[in-house]
Formats: C-alpha cells, structure tokens, sequence
C-alpha cells in the first residue's frame, strides 16, 4: 500500500466563479508543489475542460474526472468518473437540462496550456433538472461516484436545501468543506454511516490542496479511490 494526498474537489477557468488563472499546468504546477498525488477537476455542471488537465498532468498526477452537479433543489452533488469520456458523456445529460443563454467570457474551455478552445455555451451555475435521486442515479448510471458536496454550508449543500441528509441516497461520501474539516465540523456527520472527505472546492491557484484526503491504496487510480471510500481490501480514506 501507499499513501496518497487527494483534493477532489477542484476547478477550473470553466466555472464561472473560479480565477481565470485556474488554467490547467497552474492548477497541476500548484498540486504538484503542495505534494498531492491525484485530483478531481469538478466545474459547474461541466466536464469540459477535464482532459485538458489530465493531458497537462502526464504521468506526474492522477486526475480524477469530475463534476459539480447543481440539483433541482439547488443542492451541489460532486460527481467523480473512471474516465474522461464517462464524465463527458454525464455532462452532455447535464446541459441539456440547463437553459441556454449568453456565456461570461470567463467560462472558458482551454487546452493544457491554457489557451482558449472556446467559451461553453450553457449557464454552467444554475440548477439542473435533475432532483438530488436523478442525479445520484446519473452518477451511478456513468460509473461514477457521488459525493453530497460540502454538506457542513449553509448554502448549495443537501442539508440546507432539504433539511436533512437522506440516508437511502447512497452517496459514496459526504465531503466536508476545508474550513470545516479545520474547525471540526466533521464530526458531526461521522455517525451517518458514510465515508468522510474534505476538498479545496478550490477556485483560485493558492487554494489548491486547502483541503485534502489521504487514501491508503496501491496505486492512484479511479478503481483504487472507489476502494478507499468504500474501506474495501484494505484501502482506507481519511480527513488530513
């Protein structure tokens, strides 16, 4: 087994609220230098710019496909994929659900250097039409792992919109926020019965790595993650 630093929650020039400096050799070079081993690209409703960032990353990061899915209840779901095309082809189901209109000129897609590929043509921020079950189903249907997002805010987490945490959800995990995984609030949800992460949500080039796990895998990959959160084999996941 190895140990392996994990921000699973990060994003991108792609999300309208993130730094046009998150361009993906940036977003690497930051990963690279705080000593984590694998990420999770998570823009809004997109997948967009995912492979540009594994293409900057070579052999140096495990890049974790992902997404942050608005649900129709506004409730923010992190979506994690075994590949690029299996969170593209979830983000395609996505942005149908999303009305279309005029894209800020900071929802860029890039390549892995950063220069710009075009401008994603859907509101990336709004709910989907997908309720908090539809999209765990989404996930799930794509191979993926869903993670209830930053469920210790007061704002876009299932908590606050529904009031509670539904436990027949089958979230592979519940992420604490990075401030809330600092301060404690983690236990607060330690006896739900789910895994616990934290992630940087990060939106700017110096909180990359704010908030990390550290799984206890034999390689970092997609397959290995799903065992940690799991506890299977051996692998673990734990709050740094």
């Amino acid at each position: 087994m190895i140990r392996v630093a994990a921000d699973l929650h990060v994003h991108t020039c792609l999300s309208s609220c993130a730094e046009r400096a998150m361009r993906p050799r940036a977003i690497v070079e930051a990963a690279v230098a705080r000593g984590l081993g694998m990420i999770g690209v998570c823009d809004h409703n997109s997948a967009g710019n995912v492979r540009s960032v594994a293409a900057a990353a070579g052999d140096r990061l495990c890049v974790i496909a992902g997404m942050e899915i608005a649900t129709r209840e506004e409730a923010h779901v992190v979506g994690l994929f075994p590949s690029a095309a299996a969170a593209e082809e979830a983000a395609r189901e996505v942005a149908a659900s999303l009305p279309r209109c005029r894209v800020p000129e900071e929802q860029e897609l890039v390549d892995a250097d950063g220069a710009t590929l075009g401008l994603e043509p859907l509101l990336l921020s709004v709910a989907s039409a997908f309720s908090l079950e539809g999209t765990v189903d989404l996930v799930h249907r794509h191979g993926g792992l869903a993670i209830a997002a930053h469920v210790d805010r007061r704002s876009f987490s299932v908590p606050s919109q529904l009031g509670f945490i539904p436990t027949d959800a089958l979230f592979e995990a519940l992420e604490v926020s990075a401030h809330g995984a600092r301060v404690g609030r983690a236990a607060a949800f330690a006896g739900l019965g789910f895994a616990l992460t934290t992630g940087s949500d990060a939106h700017a080039i110096d909180l990359v790595g704010e908030g990390f796990v550290v799984l206890d895998v034999e390689a970092p990959c997609f397959r290995e993650l799903a065992l940690a959160l799991a506890g299977s084999d051996g692998r673990e996941c734990g709050i740094a």
